[in-house]
């Protein structure tokens, strides 16, 4: 079975006057002053999707921050671009902290009036079970912040994780565990600065830890330059996987561009992982490998 992972597509749209609290005029002026908007390019964005489409895979999982600030434009274009693509074949879909950048689009949920075939409703965490052999246990562990942009999972959520991973729904499949937030940066670190964060990662992955035996690996996003670690405990390794951003621009005289991985799962384990890049016009693998050019 093979799963493709797409993850921080950061569709823009300038905010109208009337849109601007304090903490999208902070990020406007990043985007739009000092030239942010230019790290992300409607041509990465559609050939993302064209790649997937093309790819034809047995499922998708997206991994957060389809928008840049939450704004209706940029969600309104968001579901124009992934709403064919979602359809295509089961998929699994879990907000980043800018589709919660505000606390009006995170209390009122608004990635999930758009998107809620995909995000699924009720408490968090969310089972999906993509297929006979893979399972998603997706987390939401974002939230509106006026300057920073840390995470955090609450005991709820956290409980139901200890329940949901005992769920007999899951015996004899792969399961993916999604969350925006990476737990290890690129060395094996706990991931930091602690401004941008997920603020009690050690928990949960002590609670991942404890369910080893069911947890495949365990899918991010949030850092736009993608990377291969691993959660380590007695005697066990869980994969963790970060495509990077998939609507990054092609920049190549900085090393930087946009990618997606696609996972093939075999007999309830993770047989394969093969990593595309933006080369301008289209995803092409990854020469040398998944991750082979670093992020």
């Amino acid at each position: 079975m093979r799963v493709a992972h797409l993850t921080d597509l950061h569709v823009m749209r300038p905010p109208s006057l009337d849109e601007l609290t304090v903490k999208r005029l902070l990020g406007s002026a990043n985007l739009y002053v000092v030239g942010r908007s230019g790290h992300f390019t409607e041509a990465a964005q559609q050939a993302a999707v064209a790649a997937v489409e093309r790819l034809n895979p047995d499922a998708l999982l997206c991994s957060g921050d389809l928008t840049a600030q939450a704004l209706p434009a940029e969600f309104e274009a968001a579901a124009a671009l992934l709403t064919p693509l979602f359809s295509r074949q089961p998929t699994a879909l879990i907000p980043g902290n800018h589709d919660t950048y505000t606390p009006d689009t995170f209390l009122n949920r608004t990635i999930e009036e758009r998107f809620g075939q995909w995000t699924g409703k009720g408490d968090w965490p969310r089972l999906h079970l993509l297929g006979e052999e893979v399972a998603c246990v997706a987390l939401d562990v974002c939230r509106a912040q006026w300057i920073l942009s840390s995470g955090f999972i609450d005991e709820g959520q956290l409980d139901g994780l200890d329940t949901l991973l005992r769920d007999d729904r899951l015996r004899g499949r792969f399961v993916f565990v999604m969350l925006h937030y990476p737990l290890r940066n690129r060395r094996g670190e706990p991931y930091g600065p602690a401004t941008r964060n997920l603020e009690n990662a050690a928990t949960l992955e002590a609670l991942l830890l404890k369910h080893a035996g069911r947890v495949g690996a365990i899918v991010h996003g949030h850092e736009h330059h993608g990377f291969r670690a691993a959660l380590k405990g007695e005697g066990v390794e869980i994969p963790i996987l970060n495509p990077g951003a998939a609507g990054y621009a092609y920049l190549p005289k900085k090393g930087r561009t946009a990618h997606l991985c696609v996972y093939t799962v075999e007999g309830g384990a993770l047989r394969d992982v093969e990593r595309l890049r933006f080369d301008g016009q289209d995803f092409v693998p990854e020469p040398g490998g998944a991750w082979a050019s670093g992020g």
